[in-house]
């Protein structure tokens, strides 16, 4: 008689769950008796080897299994692999000399009939629950059963059938701290959820609690930080990028829209935010790597969209180009002429080119399209104090400022504005003390007080 032979489908995440069934099953039969095998075994024989063709060993496994358990948890029944697998079985149970579907027992554990996958579901092989006593004890008796003229010694079998309320209790117990600490899958509830927490620190500009928050997550997920780390949602790694953005941590920030890259290739906006991380690093070899990216994708895109065009003419300026900055921003502006962003820009432009008048001009067209907003948020603001502050007029340009503050910025957002109105002040003239004064009027209205 050949010896039974019980193989486990499960996902990889789900490896303790069939541990604690393979126990199960060697506490009632020995393991001399009875052989358990899945892929993620570490017993000898018992998984599949290190270079061997994983597809074969799956169905020369299954093939050969007296029954076929395949385990459905929280995080399996969102897994391909599973309902592969389970199909891989069906096919050898069919197939076989004696085919019978008997051979096929899903085991489910915290789930509703109703999440069972429907090629499952709509079979003919009964769903046993492995999180409840008396379906547990059911299926291990069928074991028993089954395996009775398998076995060589009876008396095996009959202790195995003496122990089948114990091992239930312990198989319950050990499943059920297993799937407690198993990490979390992205279904849509658990996403959403989590994406509540991160809204609600950028909604109350608790941007640098993003860190401890982000530990959490990926704890929850059951991953690490660092380069290793996979994509889970691209809504979170968005959301997490932002929220370090904000907080002026941008090699976090690059790491997020990277990973959100990872899962969404071709998404323009997702790269040009990944270039502006790297910007701020002022790591400009992967910027231009971007930048590529974006015009491989659609040569127009820095023309059509402002922000396209503001990360490229950043990366041109900051290098000291500042005719191709200008050139760029200029295009842009052409085709939108409703930008205060790109007339801001192309003023500062510019003045790095040494043509004010130019710029005056530019500031004037800005100020106009602002007039007509009904919509103002500290970027507005921060714009018009540049053109105040260029057209000579201080008292609007303080009123700017205090309208900014009142805005409630973010550190990194007021970083940005800071270096805005440094990178124009000495294009003007201004010497170190008007540059300190200007500063402190943006940031507290200090020199203004004074001056009262």
């Amino acid at each position: 008689m050949p010896q039974p032979k019980i193989f486990i489908s499960h996902t990889h995440t789900d490896q303790a769950v069939a541990d604690a069934v393979r126990d199960a099953i060697f506490d009632l039969f020995g393991r001399e008796s009875v052989s358990v095998a899945y892929s993620t075994s570490r017993e000898l024989g018992g998984g599949v080897r290190i270079g061997e063709d994983w597809f074969r060993w799956i169905g020369e496994q299954v093939h050969a299994a007296t029954v076929t358990l395949v385990l459905l948890t929280p995080t399996s029944v969102q897994k391909p692999w599973v309902l592969w697998e389970a199909g891989a079985v069906y096919g050898a149970a069919l197939t076989s000399e004696n085919s019978t579907l008997h051979r096929v027992r899903p085991l489910a554990f915290q789930i509703g009939m109703d999440d069972i996958p429907s090629p499952l579901r709509s079979s003919h092989a009964q769903v046993a629950r492995g999180d409840q006593y008396e379906d547990v004890i059911q299926l291990l008796n069928e074991f028993v059963y089954d395996f009775f003229n398998n076995v060589t010694e009876k008396a095996v079998v009959i202790r195995a059938a003496q122990r089948v309320p114990d091992a239930a209790k312990t198989l319950l117990e050990t499943v059920s701290e297993a799937l407690r600490t198993s990490p979390l899958i992205p279904t849509e509830a658990i996403v959403n959820e989590w994406c509540a927490r991160l809204d609600s620190l950028a909604e109350h500009h608790r941007h640098s609690e993003v860190r401890q928050l982000h530990e959490w997550l990926l704890v929850a997920f059951g991953q690490k930080e660092g380069n290793g780390a996979k994509p889970i949602d691209i809504r979170l790694h968005r959301r997490l990028a932002q929220l370090y953005m904000a907080s002026a941590h941008y090699a976090e920030a690059a790491q997020q829209f990277d990973l959100a890259r990872r899962l969404s290739p071709r998404d323009i906006f997702i790269m040009r935010s990944l270039g502006q991380a790297y910007l701020a690093q002022r790591n400009y070899s992967d910027t231009a790597r971007v930048i590529d990216e974006i015009n491989n994708l659609d040569p127009h895109a820095f023309m059509k969209n402002a922000e396209c065009a503001a990360l490229k003419g950043r990366w041109h300026r900051e290098q000291d180009q500042h005719t191709e900055a200008h050139d760029i921003y200029w295009k842009a502006f052409q085709e939108n002429s409703d930008s205060y962003y790109l007339g801001d820009l192309l003023a500062t432009a510019k003045l790095q080119l040494g043509d004010r008048h130019g710029a005056a001009n530019i500031y004037r067209r800005t100020l106009s399209i602002i007039e007509r907003l009904t919509d103002r948020n500290f970027w507005v603001y921060a714009t018009a104090a540049n053109a105040a502050i260029v057209s000579g007029d201080r008292d609007s340009a303080i009123k700017y400022f205090s309208a900014i503050r009142n805005d409630n910025p973010s550190e990194a957002d007021m970083q940005t504005i800071e270096g805005g109105l440094i990178r124009i002040l000495p294009l003007l003239g201004a010497t170190a003390e008007e540059m300190a004064e200007w500063k402190s009027l943006l940031h507290d209205g200090s020199a203004e007080e004074h001056e009262d």
